[in-house]
């Protein structure tokens, strides 16, 4: 076993992740590519093992973390570099953790998954996945991911400071729905559950359709990519193609129905914290909704996750108005009156009663973090990016990072008064969930459908069958196919 390399440059006032990296299974000698500032690979080095020392940090122990393990009895683990531009444009490069059994890490539900966030691109003082997370959780959010910062040490080498936080998982204290397998056929189960992202990237994995649109402006590819499961049949992407282009063809003509498909409190919910952070890269990537399996279910816009372009809003405009690259559906939603009325009564009900303490609790993570991330700037102050890449953002001064951020959050808020009504001007309470009934379920995912022709047309052709991706199918014994301009479901 390789030895424990003692790490310097630790700021000594947070809990410490260690990681070794091996070569082989003998782990005879430490693989240092993981710290390669080249590194742009998504594989797992399976070769790996961790351990946590909570290194005396008081704050974090009175909310119940631990530390796990040590140099002399680690924990196997799996690692792999994640994120798109956070992976390939910084030195500091962002991970995944994969543990081989759950373990309740630094207090965050306990799991196998993890994330470790390197925010080497957020120049907030770390502020902006804090407070999109923070606002999630107080608004109400179905589940919102929680994260603690920890220093990070990788094969002896300090890597600064990093948050580890919860991955986006289909479990019981994540996104708790009922989780569907992979390729599954039988239509009794493949209404639910589903969690997919709106994309901003071609993918494998997913359908793309063109977004719809009843206010005008730049539009995209409406991209949906599969999360979980991964892999769909051809009954489940017939499913999930059908119930996209239904809300689609909703939000182009500014129609009601969307509520039939789409839960319009969690929508108007989601849409509120993104607002109040000014976040211009909100419904472009990073967007989840699921939907859980059976009858009167809907689709929900959760959780929230990756917000690294909060504060680069105007404070006294809406967010979606100075979007770069396009804001998929939330301008059409805002020509919707239901969905107005929702986030008014939304708005009025959380500022009055659950957006106090916000600035308390930015206050005292900022305290926590202070010394932490004059050490990391120390550690990439003079650290070559990759080529093409960016130098990491240096948050040394945290405290007029944090003014900053406080006299945005006011502005914005101040500003939105004027659209959303003022809360001091009455007493309100937590709006009545919308009780618009949910779209039904097509036939062909009920049980017991067979030989069942749906009227929706997709591929011209002749007897030659295809399948919902275009290609030629020659017999087909069972699935959906395209024959005749018509899809058939054969059983």
């Amino acid at each position: 076993m390789a030895k424990a390399v003692p790490a310097e440059g630790i700021s000594g006032t947070l809990p410490v992740l260690y990681i070794n990296v091996y070569t082989d299974a003998t782990h005879a000698a430490l693989e240092n590519e993981i710290i390669s500032r080249d590194l742009a690979h998504k594989n797992y080095f399976t070769e790996a093992e961790y351990w946590l020392d909570l290194n005396g940090c008081e704050w974090m122990a009175a909310e119940g973390a631990q530390s796990i393990g040590s140099a002399e009895a680690p924990f196997p683990l799996q690692i792999k570099a994640r994120g798109n531009w956070t992976r390939i444009g910084f030195s500091k490069k962002p991970f995944k953790l994969k543990l081989d059994s759950k373990q309740k890490l630094l207090g965050l539900t306990k799991s196998k998954h993890f994330a470790l966030i390197a925010h080497a691109d957020d120049d907030k003082g770390y502020l902006k996945n804090f407070t999109g997370f923070n606002l999630g959780k107080r608004i109400g959010l179905p589940w919102t991911p929680a994260a603690q910062p920890v220093e990070v040490v990788i094969n002896g080498n300090y890597r600064g400071l990093y948050f580890l936080t919860e991955s986006i998982r289909v479990e019981e204290k994540r996104v708790n729905i009922t989780e569907l397998d992979d390729l599954a056929n039988d239509p009794a189960l493949c209404s639910g559950g589903y969690l997919v992202e709106l994309d901003n990237y071609d993918e494998d994995n997913q359908i793309r359709m063109e977004e719809k649109t009843c206010v005008g402006g730049y539009t995209d590819m409406l991209r949906v990519t599969f999360d979980t499961p991964e892999e769909y049949s051809e009954l489940q992407l017939r499913f999930i193609t059908d119930q996209f282009t239904a809300m689609n063809d909703a939000v182009g003509d500014c129609s009601d129905v969307l509520w039939s498909y789409l839960d319009l409190d969690d929508a108007a919910r989601y849409y509120i914290v993104e607002e109040i952070i000014s976040h211009v890269e909100a419904y472009h990537g990073s967007t989840y909704l699921f939907r859980d399996r059976g009858e009167g279910q809907k689709w929900h816009f959760s959780p929230l996750w990756d917000c690294g372009n909060a504060f680069n809003g105007p404070s006294d405009d809406f967010f979606y108005n100075h979007a770069p690259y396009g804001s998929t559906w939330i301008a059409s939603m805002r020509a919707n009156k239901r969905f107005n009325d929702k986030v008014r009564e939304t708005w009025l009900w959380f500022m009055q009663n659950g957006f106090n303490g916000l600035y308390d609790d930015i206050d005292a993570y900022v305290s926590h973090l202070e010394e932490a991330a004059k050490a990391d700037r120390r550690r990439w102050e003079h650290e070559p990016a990759p080529n093409g890449g960016q130098p990491v953002c240096d948050n040394t001064d945290m405290q007029g990072r944090k003014q900053a951020v406080l006299q945005h959050l006011q502005a914005k808020i101040n500003w939105l008064k004027s659209s959303f009504g003022d809360w001091n001007n009455g007493t309100y309470s937590e709006p009545a969930r919308d009780t618009t009934p949910a779209a039904e379920l097509p036939e062909y995912v009920s049980s017991g459908v067979e030989n069942v022709v749906i009227e929706a047309p997709v591929q011209e052709g002749s007897d030659t069958y295809y399948d919902l991706l275009g290609r030629p199918v020659a017999n087909p014994a069972t699935g959906i196919y395209v024959r005749n301009n018509a899809l058939i479901y054969k059983k």
